[in-house]
């Protein structure tokens, strides 16, 4: 289908569809953008003066940087994206109309939209547009109830007697967002999978370890936000790639996050500032039990417990202990100088 076949079809439903129409005044009335002036109207509540193209303005407002624009409220990305594949001359009222039927088509809900199929429209398209019920995203959100208002407000027609409600989600034990957004990031890097498993019993574990990943991959790309993060990701390669080597790069850290040896020493130390006696230290009780074997390993070389060892055999064990001081001692140093150089500006 050529751009010029894709907008006509865009351009015929919104031309047919009274409840199309509907639909795109519930986006409108949870982006913030249903008054006349909604069209030329920045993330934030500003305005631009020419409609020749998408403004392109990043701007901070709260806990939220956006460079989106207009009645629908398109990132730049996405509005490159629309006007790519609808071959669209500007960012015209009429260009945004289309733009926004492209994206609900592209998201599935387009036949649910135009037949009143409401909540279904609603739940295909939440992750689109931030404002509507179910969203993922974390920023407010209308709720179904005044989107359905909305829409009967705006002539919408509902496919049967279809009820405000919406399916109730099982609580996830990683954030809400992280484990929205959490899909994305994992097709772009699949390796992910092996170290967070959400359904797992080591919740809490898999929690902090998606935590991570999302740091490291803003880290890597000098993102914002968990959303611009898959943003970025989902529409660039090679900012893909970039959040991809990132995780390789640090993946023992990763691996530690929640758990291991990074646990283990916090635990520690949380033990130390404690003020407990030293024998009701985990560390201390384990390093205790492991001490006799040493004593055995030192007896039986030296011929306390049974004949002692040949002289070739001492010779051996002492190399093997000799080679096991020196090689940690070296791992050690070109473990320290390799963390150094990395991490220097």
């Amino acid at each position: 289908m050529t751009p010029a076949d894709l907008r006509q079809l865009c351009a015929d439903a919104l031309a047919s569809s009274g409840n199309l129409r509907a639909f795109l005044a519930v986006i409108r009335a949870g982006e913030g953008t249903a008054d006349a002036d909604g069209y030329r109207r920045h993330y934030g509540g500003s305005h631009f003066d020419s409609y020749a193209d998408h403004p392109r303005k990043v701007i901070t407002a709260g806990r939220w940087t956006s460079s989106a624009a207009g009645a629908y409220q398109f990132l730049s990305r996405t509005w490159d994206e629309c006007a790519k594949a609808l071959a669209l001359p500007d960012f015209s009222p009429a260009s945004q109309d289309l733009a926004a039927v492209f994206l609900i088509r592209r998201r599935g809900g387009l036949a649910d939209a135009m037949a009143g199929r409401l909540n279904e429209a609603i739940a295909k398209c939440a992750k689109e547009w931030a404002s509507l019920p179910g969203s993922p995203y974390g920023q407010p959100t209308k709720t179904l109830a005044q989107a359905h208002a909305t829409y009967s407000q705006a002539g919408g027609a509902l496919a049967g007697a279809e009820p405000p409600t919406m399916p109730q989600e099982t609580p996830m034990p990683i954030p809400a967002i992280i484990g929205a957004l959490l899909p994305v990031l994992t097709s772009a890097v699949p390796e992910l999978v092996k170290l967070i498993k959400p359904d797992s019993a080591s919740a809490e574990k898999h929690a902090a370890t998606a935590a991570k990943v999302f740091e490291v991959a803003k880290d890597a790309l000098g993102a914002v936000n968990e959303q611009d993060v898959v943003e970025r990701v989902a529409t660039d390669p090679q900012a893909a790639q970039a959040v991809r080597q990132a995780v390789h790069d640090r993946w023992f850290e990763l691996a530690e996050a929640g758990g291991g040896i990074a646990a283990a020493r916090e635990a520690d130390a949380v033990f130390v500032a404690s003020g407990e006696p030293i024998w009701r230290s985990p560390s201390f009780v384990v390093a205790l039990g492991l001490l006799p074997l040493v004593y055995m390993v030192v007896g039986a070389v030296v011929g306390l417990f049974g004949a002692p060892f040949s002289e070739d055999v001492r010779a051996a064990i002492a190399n093997g202990i000799v080679g096991l001081i020196l090689g940690g001692l070296i791992g050690y140093y070109y473990g320290q100088t390799t963390s150094r150089n990395r991490s220097a500006p």
